[in-house]
């Protein structure tokens, strides 16, 4: 079985777990993820009884981090008022609402983009893993992305916050490609925050699965992470201790398992 399949099915089990913990979820919440973490269980099953490389290393992990995302989101239940004031409190702290407003509007729209652009940059770090770094293995790669990712959803059951775009609809600055990803967030994704963050945690890992290629990859990767980061928390579609933490999640899962 290949180690991302055997870090799904545990994930999953774990989901399943948390949806029959949860307190105040509704019966039709609790069936609906019941589901998606079968389905999830039946993706790891088929990684691991079909040794395919590009069934294995291609199609089915990015399926598997939908589903574990959208499967995580069925377990929301309510916004924790605590927890919403203490983030905002620390953003405000750091100045993040001030720093926004601030921004070039060149710097803006790259922030908007990259945003965006975490859902390509997976594929594209995968290749470049596999091609420039000295020793390439996709299982590792989606090991530690998928690892990554669980424990940043796995964390929705517990820690359930709006993102501060909801708790303020005020736009943090101008922005010609924001429509753009509010759009896309509002059609693809599931309307909460997770803490930590999936996107600065993703973009993090991508960067650090591509050391040992040459730097200009290097950097490139690096320039993406903190663009992503950035526009994440700047843009308002995460507050910073989610962007602070979801580094945290990524570096720790990268140094046990890479």
């Amino acid at each position: 079985m290949p180690t991302w399949a055997a870090a799904s099915t545990a994930y999953f089990v774990y989901l399943w777990g948390a949806a029959m913990a949860r307190p105040g979820l509704p019966a039709p919440a609790r069936l609906r993820a019941t589901a998606a973490c079968a389905a999830g269980l039946l993706l790891a099953a088929l990684g691991a009884a079909l040794p395919l490389f590009w069934l294995q290393s291609v199609v089915l992990p990015p399926i598997v981090l939908l589903v574990a995302y959208w499967a995580g989101g069925l377990l929301w239940v309510r916004p924790m008022p605590r927890v919403e004031r203490f983030l905002v409190a620390s953003d405000r702290a750091l100045r993040v609402p001030e720093i926004a407003s601030r921004t070039p509007r060149a710097l803006v729209e790259l922030q908007e983009i990259a945003y965006a652009g975490v859902y390509p940059l997976i594929p594209i770090a995968l290749a470049l893993h596999m091609v420039c770094t000295p020793a390439p293995d996709a299982d590792r790669f989606w090991t530690v992305i998928l690892v990554t990712d669980f424990i940043c959803f796995g964390m929705l059951p517990w820690i359930q916050t709006r993102p501060p775009r909801l708790l303020d609809p005020a736009p943090p600055w101008r922005s010609s490609f924001r429509t753009f990803n509010v759009r896309l967030l509002g059609e693809a994704s599931i309307g909460v925050n997770t803490v930590p963050s999936g996107h600065a945690a993703e973009a993090l890992a991508a960067a650090l699965l591509v050391s040992g290629a040459p730097w200009p990859i290097l950097l490139w990767m690096w320039f993406n992470a903190l663009a992503i980061s950035a526009g994440a928390v700047l843009g308002r579609y995460h507050f910073a201790l989610d962007a602070v933490a979801g580094w945290a999640v990524a570096a720790a899962v990268w140094a046990v398992l890479a």
